[in-house]
């Protein structure tokens, strides 16, 4: 498992982006240990790689070790179990979705978050190196950030549900926690609201060149044909003029003409 993990990452990404890969100081059994925990994608393209590094790295924010300590009790208090240390990220974050286990085990979900914690404790700065050479892959893969954190806080919000279900509700661990949450959803609004405004004035600035380019047109179609005008006019008048002299011409030949005969 190890080795296909570590060759998967080496035929993904190219050399110029692994030298970028920051060493991580860990023993032989906690590498094994965290690939395993890394197991499981939905596939091996670099977007979901990228979401499952980025959503796993999203839902450990904010865990105090106050907060590890509270979960720790509640699993304690209701006999839930941790999760073997090994357990693939995949699932742990699948039955944090679950609504079923959401509804009748709480417990679970402080354990499966509480798992979340100390996954990232021991692997973060591996996932950090694999987030960091997935950027380097492809900078554009960071548009999806938005939409990662939003889906994070749904699930940061069913581990604050579940531990004031569990009784939590007044303890300052937990409150600081839910706490976070709203300054998180705000700061996700304000990027969202910065992010709608770019997008209406770019809209706006597109709409304003198209207007001022027709307006250009029509300007420059109005200079054309008064030019037009003017060159027609002109040449009327040139011509009118240069029949006139020649009339004034033959009447001048025939005036000598007639006055010769005479």
């Amino acid at each position: 498992m190890k080795q296909f993990f570590l060759t998967a990452v080496a035929l993904l990404l190219p050399t110029s982006v692994m030298a970028h890969v920051p060493a991580v100081t860990l023993t032989a059994e906690q590498t094994e240990q965290c690939v395993v925990m890394m197991s499981g994608f939905p596939d091996d393209s670099p977007e979901s790689r990228y979401v499952f590094f980025r959503l796993s790295q999203e839902l450990a924010k904010d865990v105090s070790p106050e907060l590890s300590v509270l979960m720790a009790r509640y699993m304690a208090e209701n006999e839930t179990r941790r999760l073997p240390a090994g357990w693939p990220m995949i699932d742990v974050i699948e039955d944090i979705a679950d609504p079923v286990l959401r509804q009748a085990a709480p417990a679970q979900t402080v354990a499966s978050m509480s798992h979340i914690a100390y996954f990232d404790a021991l692997c973060g700065p591996f996932v950090q190196g694999q987030v960091d050479s997935l950027l380097a892959f492809d900078p554009d893969l960071a548009d999806t950030d938005i939409v990662i954190r939003e889906d994070a806080l749904y699930l940061r919000q069913i581990l604050s549900e579940a531990l004031d279900r569990l009784g939590g509700g007044d303890n300052n661990a937990a409150q600081a926690y839910a706490a976070s949450l709203v300054t998180e959803r705000d700061d996700i609004e304000y990027v969202g609201f910065v992010d709608e405004v770019d997008e209406l004035e770019a809209l706006f600035m597109g709409d304003l060149d198209t207007k001022l380019s027709r307006s250009n047109d029509a300007v420059n179609e109005s200079v054309n044909v008064e030019a037009f005008q003017d060159a027609a006019t002109l040449a009327r008048d040139m011509d009118a003029q240069a029949r006139e002299k020649a009339q004034q011409e033959r009447l001048y030949s025939l005036v000598r003409i007639l006055g010769s005969v005479g």
